[in-house]
């Protein structure tokens, strides 16, 4: 199958669930070609989110990396600013789920950078429970349910560059399915 546009899956580590008061830590994407859904460009970011060691150990603690790894790291507004440089916007976004997207546009909105992306969006986790529906799995379609389901095993629960990897690979093999 072929599609108009690259898509570029994306998934976000936050410090919580709300997008209006939790911050990213973690932005990780992999544009796949529209033609092939081969990976083309990725980006793994980690978020600094404050100067204070204390909360800087946590984070670190949470996303399973090395302090001076967070302590190093950009703030949101240059890693917004690094996303869209790197990427630009002639693609389809794509993630398992629709609070990665208002996070997202939370963080560009922060760094004053437009959000200029196609309002389509693809949602692995829709997608997924029209696959559930088809193909009589009897669970809901989380990231979990489709990991095992495809056999795919993930290694660090916290990293979001993996998690990212394994929804596009997720995304293929429903695709080759259908």
């Amino acid at each position: 199958m072929k599609f108009i546009k690259d898509l570029l899956f994306f998934e976000i580590m936050a410090t919580g669930q709300d997008p209006d008061k939790d911050n990213i830590i973690q932005l990780s994407a992999i544009l796949l070609d529209r033609d092939n859904l081969l990976e083309k460009n990725y980006c793994n970011m980690y978020v600094r989110v404050s100067y204070l060691d204390s909360i800087m150990a946590q984070h670190a603690k949470m996303l399973h990396v090395d302090y001076d790894t967070i302590k190093r790291s950009p703030k949101i507004f240059d890693v917004a600013k690094k996303f869209k440089d790197r990427f630009g916007t002639g693609f389809l976004l794509a993630t398992h789920n629709m609070n990665n997207v208002f996070f997202l546009r939370n963080a560009f909105k922060k760094a004053a950078v437009p959000f200029d992306y196609d309002v389509h969006i693809i949602d692995l986790w829709t997608l997924g429970y029209i696959y559930t529906l088809n193909y009589g799995l009897n669970k809901m379609p989380t990231f979990s349910t489709f990991a095992d389901y495809f056999k795919l095993k993930q290694k660090r629960p916290f990293d979001a560059m993996e998690k990212v990897r394994l929804e596009a690979e997720i995304f293929r093999k429903i695709i080759k399915e259908v």
